[in-house]
């Protein structure tokens, strides 16, 4: 009995190949993040990791950060990528997590942990869509597979079991208490956006007593949808912009450039308070100012978020531990998944070996008993020492080889292949 040569050699995912570059407003501020919003209006991302061939990565951008999460390509170090991400006048350079340190921050993100609001429902789902709108376009290899679906399952566990915020927790929830003081006697509330965050403002607002609501979005079919879900009124942007819409209270969930400028803010004398949730913001903090107007942008409600991350040390110390824990057994699976195909080799090459001289089913029983202890030293190596070690003692075995030598491959593959050892196949 011989190892069969045509047998299809195995994709091994590699940990290290996982980058996550990015700058988030915990991690650069506001300024930052509306710099790299706007270099990458002028030259998308798409066009700057096609330059280094990256084919594999999504965008993870909200109003609070941009994150890039990336199969990095041989050859290609994480300093090439951060250069090419970042724009050239960029204060300081992105951040970068690479290997499991990277799969541990996406699962981060996706908890929220490193939200403004700390237990922000909406983090997961966004995390979730990025990387399915990258899947449906192509672009999710084996190793960015096994990524996402790992962080959002540890996320997911997270938030099932540590209490971190109330049910539709958002950005918005820390001007609430500030909107809610205004509005104490009633009145009348503007929000600009239609989309995911203008929705949760809109629905927050409606159950303050008194509160006469109006939507306006560039959309008016959009604007109106939402009025009638919540009970309010529509306009079209276009029929307010330039003179404003008077209001005690101004939400702005859009974003890119000075939409909200002295021209709108002088047709609203009754304005008060003005809640700017875009990035890059789209009211001028300074005209507001100047007329007496209280501001909260992303920058102050920050102040308010580490103020709840404080109070929550202990909750956010329990997230953090079953964060950890669900890693570890991620990347458990991850060796024992990349690994499944060497050991089925090495058990194959003992098998064979024993072929000539045993019965078939002899041979295979007294193979797996002979290559339990190869076995485990290999998945000890993974596990203390990463999968780059288990590589390199597959290579010194001939257990695993580059897919341009594994002429024995139906379809192009990615990263190492794993095959049974040259002697075996060539015989």
């Amino acid at each position: 009995m011989t190892h069969d040569p045509r047998t299809r050699p195995y994709p091994l995912p590699l940990v290290d190949e996982l980058t996550l570059i990015g700058v988030s407003h915990r991690r650069g501020g506001a300024e930052a993040l509306e710099t790299y919003a706007i270099d990458h209006a002028l030259r998308p991302l798409p066009e700057r990791l096609a330059e280094l061939g990256v084919s594999s990565w999504f965008e993870l951008r909200t109003c609070n950060r941009v994150d890039v999460v990336l199969s990095r390509p041989e050859g290609i170090d994480v300093d090439r990528l951060r250069a090419a991400i970042a724009p050239a006048n960029a204060r300081r350079r992105p951040y970068a997590f690479v290997g499991e340190a990277a799969l541990e921050q996406l699962a981060r993100v996706a908890a929220s942990l490193d939200a403004l609001n700390p237990g922000e429902d909406q983090v997961m789902r966004q995390v979730r869509d990025a990387a399915q709108e990258a899947r449906d376009a192509g672009r999710i290899d084996p190793t960015l597979s096994f990524a996402v679906d790992a962080a959002l399952r540890v996320a997911k566990r997270v938030r099932r079991e540590v209490p971190l915020a109330p049910r539709d927790a958002s950005l918005f929830s820390l001007a609430r208490g500030d909107v809610e003081r205004v509005l104490a006697g009633g009145g009348r509330a503007v929000v600009v956006g239609a989309g995911e965050m203008g929705r949760i403002a809109a629905r927050a607002l409606t159950s303050v007593r008194g509160v006469a609501l109006t939507i306006v979005n560039r959309d008016a079919e959009r604007a109106a949808a939402l009025a009638r879900a919540v009970g309010g009124e529509a306009r079209a942007l276009a029929d307010v912009v330039g003179h404003g819409l008077d209001a005690e209270v101004l939400v702005v969930a859009v974003a890119g450039g000075r939409l909200i400028d002295d021209a709108w803010l002088a047709g609203a004398p009754s304005l008060k308070l003005a809640v700017d949730l875009g990035i890059p913001r789209a009211l001028d903090g300074r005209a507001a100012r100047a007329r007496g107007i209280e501001l909260l942008d992303v920058d102050a409600l920050q102040v308010t978020g580490e103020a709840r991350r404080h109070a929550l040390e202990r909750h956010l110390a329990s997230a953090e531990g079953l964060l950890r824990e669900g890693i570890d057994e991620a990347m458990g699976a991850w060796a024992e998944r990349s690994l499944a195909p060497s050991i089925r080799a090495l058990q194959g090459w003992f098998e064979a070996t024993l072929a000539d001289a045993l019965p078939a089913e002899e041979a295979r029983r007294l193979a797996r008993r002979v290559a339990h202890v190869p076995v485990k030293g290999l998945r000890a190596i993974a596990r203390d020492h990463g999968l780059a070690a288990a590589r390199t003692f597959l290579a010194e075995t001939g257990l695993a080889r580059p897919a341009t030598v594994a002429a024995t491959a139906s379809a192009p593959t990615t990263g190492t292949e794993v095959v049974a050892p040259r002697e075996v196949v060539e015989r």
